[in-house]
């Protein structure tokens, strides 16, 4: 059976892109990420009795489970010698959860995102034909941002981010459980899932529209996940309009593994408490690029991203009495495209008075300022980068190199609702992004005493891969960085950017690098 093909006639019928509705069978099939189940397995095995112990006094119950552990979790991470220089950072949020939460969220960061699985399957799901307006994840990590990174798409974090915020329901990611840049906002315990709930029928209306109006594609999902059940129950009590219901069964697409079997696709149900159902297409394929390929057609004229930027700064004008800012009209399709979600226009007619310096800056991306920290070969402002840009660029990856801009405006402090990683980067040294090498690489390179050879050694020792050379470079740069060894460095740095500028270790390379040179 040709699933694509099938798929793509479905998708077809539907005036609108489709949206994608992420579970942890996605991070699984891509990095090997623990499920919720397993995250709590992990770091309950550091406790005496392990996590089975609160599993089995609260029946099942896993979110009851992880309340019951988080107290005796706290008390044995605050037996541990960095707990109290931890709790003493600005953002942390004192709660008796707070040191599960921050250490699960600690363990999600340090998931190297290159290291992927099933790359010919990404490859196809973020190619430039494939045409998607959004995503909904009940997902913690950062699998995602990171492979749609140069689709620029804006992230809401959390319930309450969602519901009191106007998204645009275009190039926008909905985490919806929370993230790990920010641990006070995972949906973790039960008293977590007790206010989740209580705001579910204000997100299901929030959502209604994309699942009427959209194909939903749910990846990682079973058929009997209660955090998908809890919502499709409360959005289809929403509808008593039996065309609506109608609509929504026909726009609910289950893509779930055929564990070996031929390749199918097919009506079923699914099905709520009381006896309550749902229709719904069930496909099932152990190849997820066959899937991927229904979502490609023509590439869009214009990028999503930028149409959302249209569509907020449409809703901006149409909400409020009278604009409160200048209403630029934009006569260059080129400057648009260029765009930032700062920009200030309005489609009519008019006269174009004159343009805006900062129109350009957020097309200002990661790879740009990788370059920069190596090149030095930025066009615009560094100040302005600063305060216009860096923050957006960091939510995703801590490995940012900012030093030289940091310098532009040293009395810059970064707003306190910034994203943790930008925030967390004006209290980072080299030393910081030493610490956070894989421990065994860290103690490969003491047992080695790769300290004592040249550098041009290290380069040079076809026994590395390229990752496990970056680390060992990165630790050498900080106990030898001489002149001469910096000039050495950003010269091999110049010879892998292309083929490495998105690699994990090498960005964390470039910030250890940049740390000694703008010292």
């Amino acid at each position: 059976m040709d699933i694509t093909e099938n798929l793509k006639g479905i998708i077809k019928d539907s005036p609108t892109a489709p949206f994608l509705f992420i579970g942890s069978g996605f991070s699984r099939r891509y990095l090997g990420v623990e499920d919720w189940k397993g995250l709590l397995s992990k770091f309950g095995a550091k406790l005496p009795t392990g996590f089975i112990r609160y599993v089995s006094e609260s029946n099942g119950d896993l979110a009851l489970a992880a309340e019951k552990m988080a107290e005796p979790y706290s008390d044995y991470w605050w037996s541990l010698p960095t707990s109290e220089e931890i709790a003493n950072r600005p953002e942390w949020h004192t709660h008796i959860s707070s040191p599960l939460r921050h250490d699960i969220c600690e363990y999600l960061n340090a998931v190297i995102l290159d290291e992927k699985k099933q790359q010919e399957e990404l490859n196809i799901l973020t190619s430039k034909k494939t045409i998607i307006d959004g995503i909904i994840t009940t997902n913690w990590d950062l699998l995602l941002e990171n492979i749609f990174i140069d689709d620029k798409y804006k992230v809401y974090i959390g319930q309450s981010d969602l519901l009191f915020s106007n998204p645009q329901k275009i190039a926008e990611i909905y985490k919806i459980h929370g993230c790990c840049s920010d641990p006070k906002s995972l949906v973790l315990t039960k008293s977590d899932y007790d206010d989740f709930h209580k705001k579910n029928p204000y997100l299901a209306a929030k959502l209604l529209s994309i699942f009427l109006e959209h194909p939903v594609l749910f990846i990682g999902y079973s058929l009997h996940d209660e955090n998908i059940k809890s919502i499709l129950c409360s959005i289809s009590a929403m509808m008593t309009n039996e065309e609506h219901k109608k609509k929504l069964a026909k726009n609910l697409i289950f893509i779930n593994r055929s564990h070996g079997d031929d390749d199918s696709i097919s009506n079923t149900h699914f099905s709520f408490e009381e006896g309550k159902s749902i229709p719904i297409t069930q496909i099932k394929t152990n190849d997820f690029g066959k899937i991927y390929l229904a979502l490609q057609g023509k590439e869009r004229k214009i990028p999503a991203h930028i149409l959302r930027t249209f569509r907020e700064q449409f809703y901006e004008i149409v909400q409020g009495e009278a604009p409160d800012k200048k209403l630029y009209c934009a006569t260059n399709v080129e400057e648009i495209m260029q765009g930032t979600n700062k920009i200030e226009f309005v489609a009519g007619f008019g006269v174009a008075q004159k343009g805006y310096s900062d129109v350009g800056l957020k097309g200002v991306n990661f790879k740009m300022i990788l370059s920069d920290a190596i090149y030095g070969d930025i066009e615009f402002d560094r100040t302005q980068i600063l305060n216009n840009t860096l923050s957006d660029i960091c939510k995703s990856t801590i490995y940012v190199p900012i030093q030289s801009f940091i310098k532009a405006d040293p009395n810059y402090k970064p707003l306190k609702n910034a994203p943790k990683n930008f925030r967390n980067l004006f209290s980072f040294n080299e030393k910081s992004f030493v610490s956070k090498i894989a421990k065994p690489y860290r103690d490969s390179y003491k047992n080695k005493k790769l300290a004592e050879l040249d550098i041009l050694e290290l380069i040079k020792n076809t026994q590395f891969s390229d990752s496990i050379r970056a680390d060992y470079l990165g630790q050498y740069i900080v106990d030898n960085n001489s002149e001469e060894n910096l000039r050495i460095l950003v010269d091999y740095l110049k010879e892998k950017f292309e083929e490495s500028w998105n690699n994990s270790n090498y960005k964390r390379l470039v910030c250890i690098y940049n740390f000694l040179v703008n010292k």
